[in-house]
């Protein structure tokens, strides 16, 4: 017998692997083209590679193949083919096309000149004419057109390969692809783990997928065994039923010895809880629930289970803004595991994130590149030896404080520590009386006191969780010497756990540096981890991590207390209200009512926890998401010359997609304050506020309709009197 032509695609990355598969199914002539490999051999070949191919994303049984100039030739070459041979009548079949030529521009056309064919080859024998379904065809016929050759196939399998069927009813967003995780496995060599009895461990395991693909791989188990059934070649008409049925039958025996003598620790992970229903779910399904240990627990509490084995996974890429200083902490914890605790293990990480990687501590032995669906993707394989080890750089994170502690423990004791310690140090002594006496429990205990030492040292001391610091480094000139700023970094995190008293896992560093726009909006993660604190007899949510900003400006707290003082017993509207601190210090204080106005989404989420925490009530204390600009320039009705106080404290600069054009606070200051007159009350205050460095108020424009004072040192508690211009204030009344 002759043996048939085949081509059998694969993920990029994967074509090696793949070509391995089929000669060990006894395939012959395997040349890799394109992106997938050209192979002949008996029907039990192209049988055995539906079936048993781990790699696989098709296998396509080659019908035809000739010279295609136009689409005339493209349709007499599908022509050639008795179609009648190989579907009948009555089975619904879709047509898929590949490849461009100069004449044939569309893929769509080349279909249907093939679709037209089968067709036309139909009514002339007078047979009734096949239904088209794309959407569910019984068989599926494949054309791909390269520099005027054409090939014809039948897709034996007739649906992607990665479908093995054990996520049927899964409610997960799985992004790894069951035929790549198997790759994946292939190349980290988990065969050799396996046979030498090694485990399989993944820390972060999602729904499961390298824990089911490495056990069915241990057990010598066919992966599209479950699918057998719902193959194309079932319904095809030159289909070899016998020869089916005895593959599928050796595919049973041999799975169910396989999986008898499995016997290998095969561990699951996640921290998630409906990852792991999804797990479950997942590995019952393929028929492992026994085979499979899952347990709910963070990266950092991994152990080993065996003397040796493959530690494989596929953290999370961090691709949005929001999520990579989180992914970073995330790959630094799961590199710390591994060099603690899994030394003569291997480890294979499987990731789109080439910076995050870097944090793992560890040199790979080797990389390769791959494609999970449109992802470029690398899998890094390491051996986890002493040798290997290497640190991860400590020049950003939210947690660098922590890192200088564990990498340096004796950098607390040097001379520059020493002296940063002691500036500090002198600041809470200075401080300590008012802090008693006011009962402040968010303070600046230092600004930038030692030029060397470019540093914002603000304290926490929450209602929930003890005390926070967060650390802003002021961005250095690209003149000055990177490496002393490194060295002063490192010696103020390391001092300030002992001379503020606080874990160094408390302590938040974060670089501020000039905004641009929207910038003041990104976010740094998304932990949602918010604290309570003090304030004015408010209590106030606060984040360290998520922004920049923790939602509380602490310079403006005496700000913030005056105007909570105006507004007692009185109506107060808060434009660019950000998390509404003043409005709720405001309403704690006695405000009949206040309106709050901010275009963040986030923000005004915010703005609402702190409202509830106090019990405030959400009718006479609104918020309203709005562009603030736009807003004041066609402001409702209702709310015109009703406000006894308005607090306007807007951003340096600002511009946002919803915003209508830019503000620039020293060009459009003016503008702002008449417009909020319309709101104000004959009688009422306005209190305008802004933080931008140099900015001069125009009391020439002004004073002809407004008493105006500047009230700036007023506002200027303690903690900030070393920084004189971090903020400016006036008191402005209607003459």
């Amino acid at each position: 017998m002759v043996d048939a032509r085949y081509f059998a695609t694969a993920p990029a990355g994967a074509l090696e692997l793949l070509r391995d598969e089929l000669k060990s199914l006894g395939a012959t002539s395997t040349r890799l083209h394109g992106g997938g490999v050209a192979f002949s051999g008996a029907p039990a070949v192209g049988y055995g590679a539906a079936l048993w191919s781990r790699t696989a994303n098709r296998v396509y049984l080659q019908l035809a193949a000739g010279e295609v100039h136009d689409g005339e030739d493209l349709y007499a070459l599908a022509r050639s083919v008795d179609w009648s041979e190989h579907l009948a009548p009555d089975t619904p079949f879709a047509v898929s096309f590949t490849g461009t030529s100069s004449t044939i521009r569309h893929t769509h056309f080349g279909a249907l000149k093939i679709k037209d064919a089968l067709v036309d080859c139909f009514r002339d024998r007078g047979l009734p004419r096949p239904s088209v379904s794309t959407d569910s065809p019984h068989l599926a016929l494949h054309a791909h057109l390269h520099r005027n050759q054409a090939v014809l196939y039948l897709d034996l399998v007739g649906f992607g390969m990665h479908q093995r069927g054990y996520r049927a009813g899964a409610r997960i967003a799985a992004p790894l692809k069951e035929n790549v995780a198997a790759a994946v496995l292939l190349r980290a060599g988990w065969p050799r783990v396996a046979e030498a009895g090694g485990a399989l461990l993944d820390p972060m395991c999602g729904s499961a997928t390298f824990l089911i693909e490495g056990a069915w791989l241990a057990a010598d188990r066919a992966p599209l065994l479950d699918r057998a059934a719902d193959m194309s070649l079932t319904l095809w008409r030159q289909h070899d039923k016998a020869l089916w049925q005895r593959l599928v039958a050796d595919a049973r025996t041999r799975a169910e010895q396989g999986l008898a003598q499995l016997d290998l620790p095969i561990v699951g992970r996640d921290i998630d809880p409906r990852s792991l229903k999804a797990a479950k779910h997942c590995v019952a399904q393929a028929g492992l629930r026994d085979k499979v240990l899952l347990q709910q627990g963070d990266v950092r509490d991994a152990r080993p289970s065996a003397r040796q084995g493959l530690v494989v996974c596929n953290p999370p890429y961090g691709e949005r803004l929001a999520e990579k200083a989180s992914v970073g902490e995330l790959y630094r914890a799961l590199g710390d595991t591994l060099r603690q605790h899994f030394v003569r293990w291997q480890a294979a990480l499987f990731t789109c994130n080439a910076d995050a990687v870097k944090q793992v501590g560890l040199r790979p032995l080797r990389s390769h590149a791959f494609r999970n669906g449109a992802l470029e993707c690398q899998l890094y394989r390491y051996a986890i030896d002493p040798e290997h080890f290497r640190h991860p750089p400590l020049e950003t994170g939210l947690w660098l404080a922590r890192a200088v502690a564990e990498r340096y423990p004796q950098l607390a004791h040097s001379p520059g520590a020493q002296a940063f310690a002691n500036r500090v140090r002198k600041n809470l002594k200075r401080l300590r009386r008012w802090l008693k006496q006011e009962g402040v429990q968010a303070f600046r205990v230092y600004d930038a006191d030692m030029p060397e030492y470019a540093l914002a040292v603000d304290v926490y001391d929450t209602l929930d969780d003890g005390r926070w610091v967060v650390v802003y480094e002021y961005a250095p000139p690209r003149s000055v010497d990177e490496r002393k700023v490194r060295q002063h970094r490192f010696e103020a995190l390391a001092a300030l756990p002992g001379v503020l008293d606080v874990p160094a896992d408390k302590v938040v560093y974060k670089v501020r540096q000039r905004q641009k726009g929207r910038q003041q909006y990104e976010k740094l993660a998304a932990t949602r981890d918010f604290h309570q604190v003090l304030e004015n007899g408010a209590r106030l949510w606060v984040n360290f991590v998520d922004y920049l900003d923790t939602g509380l400006f602490l310079d403006h707290r005496w700000v913030r207390r005056e105007v909570a003082k105006l507004s007692a017993g009185k109506r107060l509207l808060n434009l660019f209200c950000y998390t509404a601190s003043a409005s709720v210090e405001a309403a704690v204080a006695g405000a009949r009512e206040t309106l709050s106005v901010d275009m963040s989404r986030t923000y005004l989420e915010w703005a609402r926890m702190n409202l509830d925490l106090n019990g405030l009530d959400a009718d006479a204390h609104r918020l309203e998401r709005a562009d603030v600009l736009r807003w004041l320039q066609r402001p409702p009705r209702s709310e015109q010359g009703r406000f006894d106080v308005v607090f306007l404290d807007p951003p340096s600069f600002s511009t946002s997609k919803r915003m209508e054009g830019t503000l620039d606070i020293q060009r459009d200051h003016v503008r702002l304050i008449e417009q909020a007159r319309a709101l104000l009350k004959p009688s009422g205050t306005l209190i305008f506020s802004t933080n931008l460095r140099g900015f001069k108020l125009d009391e020439t424009a002004l004073v002809q309709h407004w008493q105006v004072q500047e009230i700036t040192r007023e506002t200027l508690p303690p903690d900030f009197e070393r920084n004189a211009r971090i903020h400016r204030v006036w008191r402005l009344q209607p003459e």
